[in-house]
């Protein structure tokens, strides 16, 4: 009788060690395939505070908690990002391109993207100004036979041509330079006037270099509410990864959400992705980005159509088309 309860004893002892066994197989091999489903994502961005929803999801670890390895390529101009996202450089950007330049790639080249969420400037928000030295006295009727500069792209150059155009100025000239020389050139008198985004703005504001002669000029001279820059996706990473579109929307609907809720969450961290002053990024203006579910198709299609109407554009673009379907967001 000894003999039996020892024998099943053993055998108990046996089964306990085999089912450890089965579950840390198990759990180490879904730790494996944990590793093995994150997929590396290259997403182009510039050193400016439009591309916040990027840098908050690298500061916060939010793109590995949605099984993304983000590799972040830093580019000099909007025009970059696009030409390297047609050629299948990069994969995705976030927050920062400008949509008068998606709108003309769409119009020349369609479908190499999808639009996923919106960044507005409106009269409350404004992320441009055209700025003149701090000493000088210019209005801007003075700007005949100026020099205004600007930053590279063919939105900032459209965006000027309009600025001209609408207050009736005769002989500016447009010098595009690296925004980094966008500041010492006005201080030296290099040029009378500049476009510039933020943190640029603020940032001759503090220093004393410069002051705002208007802002918000997207939204003065081309459209109110002005859906300015979108994070876009390319198509061709749609195509090969599409159960993984909808976890990158996710990711970066969860950046909007603290830049939102959590402006300074962002101001803190703008000195490491833009280099501007600490002093400066924590009176940096947030600009109003929107989740993919709140994007505005009705002022993309405005938007639209005022390209259109001004020629910059040479046919119909259907904007709601250009953004991601719903197919690869909901219950992904």
């Amino acid at each position: 009788m000894k003999k039996s309860y020892i024998v099943w004893g053993v055998i108990i002892i046996l089964a306990i060690i085999s089912f450890t066994a089965v579950i840390t197989i198990k759990q180490h091999n879904v730790k494996d395939s944990n590793k093995t489903a994150l997929t590396t994502i290259k997403i182009g961005y510039r050193a400016h505070d439009l591309f916040a929803p990027l840098f908050i999801g690298l500061e916060k670890g939010i793109f590995i908690k949605y099984g993304l390895v983000v590799e972040p390529i830093k580019f000099e101009s909007a025009n970059q990002i696009t030409d390297a996202l047609i050629a299948g450089r990069i994969d995705a950007t976030l927050g920062g391109i400008n949509t008068f330049l998606l709108l003309t790639v769409e119009d020349k080249s369609p479908g190499y993207f999808k639009i996923f969420s919106i960044a507005q400037e409106d009269s409350s928000h404004a992320s441009t100004a055209l700025l003149i030295s701090n000493s000088s006295t210019l209005k801007i009727t003075d700007l005949n036979n100026k020099k205004i500069a600007s930053q590279p792209g063919s939105a900032m150059k459209a965006l000027y041509e309009r600025l001209v155009k609408t207050n009736n100025l005769q002989n500016t000239t447009l010098i595009q330079m690296d925004q980094k020389l966008e500041l010492p050139a006005l201080e030296s008198g290099q040029v009378d006037a500049a476009i510039v985004l933020e943190p640029l703005v603020t940032a001759g504001t503090v220093k004393k270099i410069s002051r705002p002669l208007e802002v918000g000029l997207w939204n003065k001279y081309f459209m109110k509410e002005d859906p300015i820059s979108a994070s876009v996706v390319s198509q061709k990473f749609i195509d090969d990864n599409p159960n993984v579109v909808g976890s990158l929307v996710k990711a970066s609907d969860e950046c909007v959400e603290i830049i939102t809720n959590q402006p300074d969450e962002l101001r803190k961290i703008l000195p490491s992705y833009t280099a501007v002053d600490p002093n400066i990024a924590s009176q940096v203006p947030v600009a109003p980005f929107f989740r993919y579910d709140e994007i505005n198709k009705v002022k993309l299609q405005e938007l639209s159509n005022l390209l259109l109407e001004l020629g910059e554009i040479k046919n119909p673009v259907n904007a709601e088309a250009m953004v991601l379907s719903d197919k690869y967001v909901k219950d992904n």
